[in-house]
């Protein structure tokens, strides 16, 4: 097999296996790069045994084969070559890159002891799903993934539920302290209710950039589709809890209208005062005045006073100031509309006219 392609063709597509790639693989031949040269270029594919990403590149190929090249060493190599058409044989067990001033003989793997990877037809045969902008989804994404914890655990509470109702497109994560749920409406109708990992969360982004993605779904498996670029993850097991149980209903009179910035910047600076061991924060809420509270046990006491819309009755809620500030990070709207009911039961946030974005956290005990 011989392969002629340009360079940034080639190292465009291998930034993305690079996200998959391994770095100190179970099984060692996924520590490379299966590349199957075809009629019209060449497919690299790559997988952590979680997650399969198969790429395309557009490029010459003459006498079609399949080689196994060792990943990091082929991506370090490639990105460091100077010229703009790169030129790769493969004959026998070497890789050959080579050109008039040098030449490169990279040790190939088996590609018969490579893992069996899912297959996409298989995959997709039974499956449902829909088409979305990857720039809606990497919002969702951003607007969830805060809430996780990894170290949770309970295997359902490590990823991010995705569910199809009516249609409209519900993401929602949790660590049982604080939950966000976003929704966006999506044409189409199929029900859908699967459990998202980490891993993939966090390697969308690095895979998918502006483009629209085609979702599929199998029972333990979800496909990601663009025109040359797919990803396949393992899905999380088990039952997701009834999240809409713990959001309360909002009451006008224990809301409070609160300029994001304002809010923002105030507590990103009570914040310094807290510690490990400390981190809370006093909320007064006043007629139209939001009174902020830090009493540090290591640094020293803070307080800064905000106008808001408030008309309800005097009351202190006590909140851990960084969940707090990750919501803030991710809302758009000038005004975020804040609900308590009393200082012991879930608050709900979110921007003001935006019911697309929710999130809900639990007071601290005082």
């Amino acid at each position: 097999m011989e392969i002629v392609v340009e360079k940034g063709k080639l190292v465009d597509e291998l930034e993305k296996i690079s996200k998959i790639l391994p770095s100190k693989p179970v099984i060692s031949t996924t520590g490379g790069i299966l590349v199957e040269g075809r009629k019209d270029g060449i497919n690299l594919t790559s997988t952590d045994l979680q997650l399969t990403l198969k790429t395309f590149v557009e490029c010459e190929v003459k006498d079609k084969g399949i080689a196994l090249i060792p990943g990091k060493l082929f991506i370090s190599l490639i990105r460091k070559i100077p010229e703009k058409l790169i030129k790769i044989t493969v004959k026998e067990n070497n890789a050959v890159i080579n050109d008039k001033s040098f030449q490169y003989k990279l040790l190939l793997m088996n590609p018969e002891d490579y893992p069996k990877l899912p297959v996409e037809k298989d995959v997709a045969s039974d499956s449902k799903g829909f088409v979305i902008s990857s720039s809606i989804l990497l919002d969702m994404i951003k607007k969830t993934v805060y809430c996780i914890n990894p170290e949770e655990p309970r295997m359902y509470f490590r990823g991010v539920l995705m569910e199809t109702k009516n249609n409209t497109l519900n993401m929602v994560a949790t660590d049982t302290r604080r939950l966000s749920l976003v929704k966006k409406e999506i044409q189409d109708g199929n029900r859908v209710k699967i459990i998202l990992p980490l891993r993939l969360i966090e390697v969308f982004p690095l895979i998918f950039k502006e483009s629209d993605v085609s979702l599929l779904f199998s029972k333990n498996q979800i496909i990601l589709k663009t025109d040359r670029t797919t990803l396949i993850s393992q899905l999380l097991e088990g039952e997701f809890p009834d999240y809409e149980k713990v959001i309360p209903a909002s009451n006008k009179q224990g809301t409070s209208v609160i300029k994001t910035k304002d809010l923002f910047d105030s507590l990103d600076r009570l914040s310094l005062l807290t510690s490990e061991k400390f981190a809370s924060v006093k909320m007064s809420f006043r007629r139209n005045l939001l009174v902020l509270n830090i009493e540090g046990q290591e640094s020293g006491s803070g307080e800064e006073r905000i106008d808001i819309e408030y008309a309800g009755p005097e009351n202190t809620v006590v909140f851990n100031p960084v969940y707090i500030i990750e919501f803030l990070k991710t809302v758009s709207q000038e005004y975020v509309e804040l609900f308590f009911q009393d200082p012991l039961k879930p608050a709900k946030l979110c921007g003001k006219e935006d019911r697309e974005y929710l999130y809900v956290v639990m007071p601290m005990k005082t």
